[in-house]
């Protein structure tokens, strides 16, 4: 059960969580960013909200949308009818209602319940409607403090163990059934039920040490530790939940917020001063200015992104980490030519990452919304890019180089079968490193192979 710290109860919050709620109703989720979406509304409401009722009207939307479907696996079994057979509203107000029940601990049942109803009322439902609705969320109620929902174990069914359990898709579970052991997709499922906790930065060395810094966090308040021995430049502050630009040092680049995961492609490069290097997928530039960390800000990283908006980001990284090594270019990276440097002929790399566009299903901790687009994902989206930029990057690749493709993803189509078939058809290129990494309470899940091209 999510404990948070709430406000008492009152309708803003939960009117800006219906809100939101609604434009993934009405969209389908489609690659919506609640994060974003909860700023907005939290910006466009008029007058003044206090903290504790911002960081409640996250609250709402987030464990919603981490439980979405689950509730609505109970939402069928207690009303006995289809999902369409309820208005769109009437939807959103049981997930609201049914999540403050079971997701809430400091939100009273009689809170839950009538701020539900009164919601109702506002938006001119029925009566008979409102009836309904109140009917349902009490005997959601019941059940939660009696006899619960009968759950198949993980033996009998392991895809609908993790829909009433986790709130995991059926379609996703099925799709990882076939790869992943049962024991592995229950950790990962548990995880993803668990908000990211804290706050996991990368250290600039080009400016100061982790050490130097934990001793600045410390005689600021922060205790910090290495989260990880392969990581020296990591630190993970534990009770960190504010804007990371409270921390000593932020505008003067000594820090990148950026998960251990996402840290460790970088490391698999291991891109060394005065080298080539092409990153071919590069905003907003966690990657590329890691990269450029471990070259001492020595050689050449040519970064591509097609959109301006997105490189405007990896260039205010850049200013703010006083990284000068980096050439940025708005483009395409399955289109794009390289040219030569001054007075040389050859226009390949010495190293080529490729952190590819992906379903992000390796971010559900941060990103529950995700659950949303798993439902109905088509990974083919993404494997038709994905397989391009692969072999893109693999021609600009100098003969004896080193590739390097990730993405944040636990879906095997887009990471270990993509590979095995590019593998296939390029005998030129020869598998060093392969390795995913599992969803955890503590990092995201992260796939990447490390691939040389032979001479």
């Amino acid at each position: 059960m999510t404990k948070t710290v709430v406000a008492k109860p009152n309708d803003t919050p939960r009117r800006l969580a219906f809100e939101v709620l609604c434009q993934f109703e009405r969209t389908g989720a489609e690659r919506l960013k609640a994060d974003l979406l909860i700023q907005e509304a939290l910006s466009t409401t008029p007058g003044t909200l206090s903290d504790q009722d911002r960081a409640f009207t996250y609250a709402l939307v987030m464990g919603t949308l981490r439980h979405w479907q689950r509730l609505d696996a109970w939402m069928m079994h207690l009303t006995q009818r289809k999902l369409k057979q309820l208005t769109p509203q009437v939807r959103v107000l049981l997930r609201l209602g049914m999540f403050q029940l079971y997701g809430l601990s400091q939100v009273p049942a009689y809170a839950a319940l009538n701020t539900t109803v009164n919601l109702a009322k506002h938006l001119k439902q029925t009566p008979k409607t409102v009836g309904f609705l109140n009917a349902v969320l009490r005997e959601t109620q019941r059940r939660l403090e009696g006899e619960g929902f009968a759950i198949p174990t993980p033996e009998a069914n392991l895809a609908q163990h993790l829909l009433w359990t986790y709130g995991w898709p059926e379609t996703l579970s099925q799709k990882l059934q076939a790869q992943y052991a049962g024991a592995d997709l229950l950790s990962m499922a548990q995880a993803a039920e668990t908000p990211a906790a804290g706050l996991s930065i990368r250290v600039n060395t080009l400016k100061t040490t982790a050490a130097s810094y934990q001793e600045m966090l410390k005689a600021a308040g922060w205790e910090s530790s290495q989260p990880d021995a392969t990581l020296p430049e990591a630190l993970l502050i534990p009770d960190f939940s504010g804007s990371p630009r409270q921390l000593p040092g932020y505008e003067d680049g000594l820090f990148y917020v950026q998960d251990t995961a996402s840290m460790w492609v970088s490391r698999l490069l291991d891109p060394q001063p005065g080298e080539r290097v092409l990153d071919m997928c590069a905003a907003p530039g966690s990657k590329t200015t890691h990269m450029a960390a471990l070259m001492h800000n020595q050689g050449v990283i040519t970064a591509l992104d097609p959109k301006p908006e997105r490189l405007a980001l990896l260039q205010e990284n850049l200013h703010r980490l006083q990284i000068s090594m980096v050439e940025t270019e708005v483009a395409d990276a399955c289109e794009w030519q390289a040219t030569a440097p001054e007075g040389t002929t050859s226009t390949r790399y010495d190293r080529v990452l490729v952190d590819a566009p992906c379903s992000g299903s390796g971010t559900l901790r941060k990103h529950p919304e995700i659950l949303l687009h798993l439902r109905k994902l088509d990974v083919s989206q993404f494997t038709r890019q994905q397989t391009s930029l692969l072999n893109r990057a693999f021609k600009h690749l100098k003969p004896g180089g080193t590739l390097v493709y990730s993405t944040c993803s636990i879906l095997p189509a887009e990471n270990r079968l993509l590979v095995a078939r590019f593998l296939e058809k390029h005998p030129q290129a020869q598998l060093d490193h392969e390795e995913q990494r599992l969803l955890s309470k503590n990092t995201d899940g992260f796939y990447a192979a490390r691939i040389f091209k032979q001479s």
